[in-house]
Protein backbone atom coordinates (compact mmCIF):
# COMPACT_ATOMS: atom_id res chain seq x y z
CA UNK A 1 0.00 0.00 0.00
CA UNK A 2 1.69 3.33 -0.81
CA UNK A 3 2.03 6.03 1.73
CA UNK A 4 -0.52 8.25 0.36
CA UNK A 5 -2.96 5.43 0.35
CA UNK A 6 -2.23 4.45 3.38
CA UNK A 7 -2.73 8.17 4.72
CA UNK A 8 -5.89 8.44 2.94
CA UNK A 9 -6.88 5.24 5.36
CA UNK A 10 -5.75 6.66 8.41
CA UNK A 11 -7.39 10.34 7.81
CA UNK A 12 -10.75 8.16 6.91
CA UNK A 13 -10.42 6.62 10.22
CA UNK A 14 -9.95 9.27 12.12
CA UNK A 15 -13.34 10.85 10.44
CA UNK A 16 -14.99 8.19 11.17
CA UNK A 17 -14.06 8.24 14.59
CA UNK A 18 -14.44 11.91 15.30
CA UNK A 19 -18.10 11.50 13.79
CA UNK A 20 -18.80 9.04 16.03
CA UNK A 21 -18.09 10.45 19.31
CA UNK A 22 -19.76 14.06 17.66
CA UNK A 23 -22.74 12.33 17.06
CA UNK A 24 -23.10 10.80 20.12
CA UNK A 25 -22.32 13.83 22.40
CA UNK A 26 -24.27 16.39 19.85
CA UNK A 27 -26.88 14.06 17.82
CA UNK A 28 -26.90 13.51 14.06
CA UNK A 29 -28.89 16.24 13.75
CA UNK A 30 -26.90 18.59 15.58
CA UNK A 31 -23.64 17.70 13.93
CA UNK A 32 -22.25 19.35 10.79
CA UNK A 33 -20.25 19.31 8.23
CA UNK A 34 -18.55 22.08 9.53
CA UNK A 35 -18.54 20.76 12.97
CA UNK A 36 -16.78 17.36 12.32
CA UNK A 37 -13.93 19.66 10.19
CA UNK A 38 -13.29 22.06 12.24
CA UNK A 39 -12.67 19.47 15.11
CA UNK A 40 -10.29 17.72 12.73
CA UNK A 41 -8.59 20.85 11.92
CA UNK A 42 -9.96 20.62 7.99
CA UNK A 43 -11.36 22.34 5.52
CA UNK A 44 -14.96 20.96 4.12
CA UNK A 45 -13.87 20.70 1.02
CA UNK A 46 -11.35 17.97 2.23
CA UNK A 47 -13.71 15.81 4.59
CA UNK A 48 -16.19 16.15 1.67
CA UNK A 49 -13.44 14.36 -0.34
CA UNK A 50 -13.59 11.56 2.14
CA UNK A 51 -17.49 11.69 2.17
CA UNK A 52 -19.81 13.30 -0.16
CA UNK A 53 -21.91 13.68 2.22
CA UNK A 54 -22.91 13.71 6.45
CA UNK A 55 -25.29 11.01 5.23
CA UNK A 56 -22.47 9.26 3.49
CA UNK A 57 -20.60 9.57 6.92
CA UNK A 58 -23.05 8.00 8.79
CA UNK A 59 -23.34 5.15 6.02
CA UNK A 60 -19.63 4.60 6.90
CA UNK A 61 -20.03 4.62 10.45
CA UNK A 62 -23.30 1.63 10.87
CA UNK A 63 -22.46 -0.37 7.39
CA UNK A 64 -20.46 -2.75 9.33
CA UNK A 65 -22.64 -3.75 12.59
CA UNK A 66 -26.09 -3.21 10.09
CA UNK A 67 -24.35 -5.70 7.59
CA UNK A 68 -23.32 -8.10 10.03
CA UNK A 69 -26.94 -8.00 11.61
CA UNK A 70 -28.24 -8.45 8.07
CA UNK A 71 -25.91 -11.34 7.86
CA UNK A 72 -27.71 -13.33 10.25
CA UNK A 73 -30.64 -12.24 9.95
CA UNK A 74 -29.99 -14.02 6.52
CA UNK A 75 -28.41 -16.65 8.21
CA UNK A 76 -31.78 -16.97 9.87
CA UNK A 77 -33.69 -17.31 6.87
CA UNK A 78 -31.61 -19.90 4.93
CA UNK A 79 -30.47 -22.10 7.94
CA UNK A 80 -32.30 -23.93 10.72
CA UNK A 81 -30.69 -22.06 13.83
CA UNK A 82 -31.64 -23.24 16.91
CA UNK A 83 -33.08 -20.39 19.52
CA UNK A 84 -30.10 -20.78 21.68
CA UNK A 85 -27.79 -20.40 18.64
CA UNK A 86 -30.29 -17.13 17.67
CA UNK A 87 -30.08 -15.78 20.89
CA UNK A 88 -26.67 -16.19 21.61
CA UNK A 89 -25.90 -14.68 18.17
CA UNK A 90 -27.79 -11.63 18.84
CA UNK A 91 -26.08 -11.89 22.54
CA UNK A 92 -22.69 -11.38 20.82
CA UNK A 93 -23.63 -9.10 18.32
CA UNK A 94 -25.29 -6.80 20.31
CA UNK A 95 -22.00 -7.29 23.05
CA UNK A 96 -19.84 -6.24 20.08
CA UNK A 97 -21.62 -3.45 18.44
CA UNK A 98 -23.03 -2.03 21.72
CA UNK A 99 -21.09 1.66 20.89
CA UNK A 100 -22.82 1.97 17.37
CA UNK A 101 -26.17 0.99 19.09
CA UNK A 102 -26.28 3.47 21.34
CA UNK A 103 -25.78 5.55 18.88
CA UNK A 104 -28.59 4.60 16.33
CA UNK A 105 -30.70 3.60 19.40
CA UNK A 106 -30.60 7.21 21.08
CA UNK A 107 -30.53 9.80 18.65
CA UNK A 108 -33.99 9.56 16.71
CA UNK A 109 -32.83 11.90 13.76
CA UNK A 110 -30.71 8.83 12.69
CA UNK A 111 -33.06 6.44 12.08
CA UNK A 112 -34.73 8.05 8.90
CA UNK A 113 -31.30 7.74 7.44
CA UNK A 114 -30.96 4.30 9.22
CA UNK A 115 -34.19 2.94 6.94
CA UNK A 116 -33.44 4.66 3.81
CA UNK A 117 -30.12 2.56 4.11
CA UNK A 118 -30.61 -0.24 5.36
CA UNK A 119 -33.69 -2.77 6.10
CA UNK A 120 -33.46 -2.99 9.92
CA UNK A 121 -36.94 -3.91 11.44
CA UNK A 122 -37.05 -6.61 8.11
CA UNK A 123 -33.78 -8.08 10.28
CA UNK A 124 -36.02 -7.72 13.94
CA UNK A 125 -39.14 -9.54 12.11
CA UNK A 126 -36.91 -12.50 10.71
CA UNK A 127 -35.44 -13.00 14.34
CA UNK A 128 -38.82 -12.83 16.17
CA UNK A 129 -40.83 -14.76 13.43
CA UNK A 130 -37.70 -17.96 14.03
CA UNK A 131 -38.35 -16.95 17.59
CA UNK A 132 -41.81 -17.73 17.25
CA UNK A 133 -41.64 -21.16 16.13
CA UNK A 134 -44.31 -22.17 13.03
CA UNK A 135 -47.63 -21.15 13.26
CA UNK A 136 -47.32 -18.86 16.40
CA UNK A 137 -50.31 -18.40 18.41
CA UNK A 138 -50.42 -14.85 19.88
CA UNK A 139 -48.70 -16.33 23.44
CA UNK A 140 -45.61 -17.40 21.65
CA UNK A 141 -45.23 -14.04 19.70
CA UNK A 142 -45.23 -12.64 22.59
CA UNK A 143 -42.60 -14.56 24.23
CA UNK A 144 -40.82 -14.55 20.74
CA UNK A 145 -40.86 -10.44 21.30
CA UNK A 146 -39.78 -10.58 25.26
CA UNK A 147 -36.83 -13.05 24.30
CA UNK A 148 -35.61 -10.79 21.58
CA UNK A 149 -35.52 -7.81 24.17
CA UNK A 150 -34.05 -9.83 26.74
CA UNK A 151 -31.00 -10.76 24.22
CA UNK A 152 -30.73 -7.34 22.51
CA UNK A 153 -31.64 -4.69 25.32
CA UNK A 154 -30.78 -6.78 27.94
CA UNK A 155 -27.26 -7.28 27.19
CA UNK A 156 -27.32 -3.40 25.65
CA UNK A 157 -27.71 -2.06 28.64
CA UNK A 158 -25.50 -4.52 30.97
CA UNK A 159 -22.56 -3.37 28.44
CA UNK A 160 -23.64 0.02 28.87
CA UNK A 161 -23.75 -0.11 32.57
CA UNK A 162 -20.39 -1.74 32.84
CA UNK A 163 -16.64 -1.55 31.48
CA UNK A 164 -17.77 -2.39 28.14
CA UNK A 165 -17.45 -5.78 27.91
CA UNK A 166 -20.10 -8.95 28.89
CA UNK A 167 -18.60 -11.59 31.00
CA UNK A 168 -19.15 -15.33 30.02
CA UNK A 169 -20.94 -15.29 33.06
CA UNK A 170 -23.67 -12.73 32.64
CA UNK A 171 -23.78 -14.09 28.77
CA UNK A 172 -24.56 -17.28 30.23
CA UNK A 173 -27.50 -15.66 32.44
CA UNK A 174 -28.67 -13.41 29.72
CA UNK A 175 -29.31 -15.96 27.28
CA UNK A 176 -30.77 -18.54 30.08
CA UNK A 177 -33.39 -15.88 30.69
CA UNK A 178 -34.10 -14.74 26.76
CA UNK A 179 -34.67 -18.88 26.62
CA UNK A 180 -37.13 -18.78 29.62
CA UNK A 181 -38.96 -15.89 28.09
CA UNK A 182 -39.70 -18.93 25.33
CA UNK A 183 -40.91 -20.72 28.05
CA UNK A 184 -37.95 -23.24 26.75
Amino acid sequence: MAVAERDGVRTRAKILELAQELFAERGYAGTSIADIARELGTSKAALYYHFKSKDELLGALITEPVSVYAALADRCRNERMSAEQLLGSLIDLTAATHSMQALLSNDPSIAPVLRRLYDVEGSVQTFVRALAGPDPTEAAWTRAWAAFAVAKQGTFWAVRAGDGTLTAAARAEFLAAALRCLDR
